[in-house]
């Protein structure tokens, strides 16, 4: 579930400067991108409710390859995706608490492997477009090829020393969003995935679930 809005929000601004030819609109997936994304899925993970597991994908990839190339063009044409996609194994892993209370539990979804293969490829597609246009601040560092929580700590940290050094006082202030991902309205994330310059099929894609 997801946070349902009955207004659209406020409209964020146009950060995509480039030409219309620039915008991340058609994304056409061929076989090799498919096999190059397989090879990147663990192999330990665990099935979803199809049970086809990420080690028996890449046994079978040159069978299987044609027909999920085939699937992914469909699904992003048509906005459309296979029902087995939305369904998922759910699995409650304890955090903390009282552990009768269903809220102390955080659930665990295991999902299709070929819709976590899909997703890859339209995540690493709409990620190309960020960087190679400079629409990420270079003050993100989650979800960004090598950066992490630790370098996002030592340029906190480089900071902190420079003004303690200076003398300068400093305030901190620490933020932990509950369930954040849940929270995101998709009105919202729609519009500023267009102001990004992502469009078309794309963003269709990128809003399947």
């Amino acid at each position: 579930m997801f946070t349902k809005e009955k207004e659209s929000g406020p409209t964020p601004p146009h950060l995509f400067t480039g030409t219309q030819k620039d915008e991340l609109d058609t994304l056409t997936i061929d076989e090799d991108l498919v096999i190059k994304t397989l090879k990147k899925l663990r192999e330990d993970k665990s099935p979803g409710v199809d049970e086809l597991s990420p080690r028996f994908l890449f046994m079978v990839q040159d069978a299987v390859v044609h027909p999920l190339q085939l699937i992914f063009n469909e699904t992003l044409r048509t906005g459309v995706v296979p029902e087995d996609w939305k369904r998922a194994n759910v699995t409650p892993i304890y955090k903390h608490g009282n552990r009768k209370k269903p809220s102390n539990y955080r659930p665990i979804s295991l999902t299709s492997q070929v819709c976590k293969l899909f997703e890859m490829i339209v995540k690493d597609a709409i990620v190309e477009h960020l960087e190679r246009h400079k629409l990420i601040f270079e003050t993100q560092h989650g979800f960004r090829r090598g950066r992490s929580c630790l370098s996002n700590l030592l340029t906190f940290l480089e900071k902190a020393t420079a003004s303690m050094d200076k003398g300068i006082p400093m305030d901190v202030i620490f933020l932990d969003f509950a369930k954040a991902f849940d929270k995101v309205p998709h009105n919202r994330l729609i519009s500023k995935l267009i102001s990004h310059g992502i469009r078309g099929a794309t963003l269709i894609g990128s809003n399947h679930g």
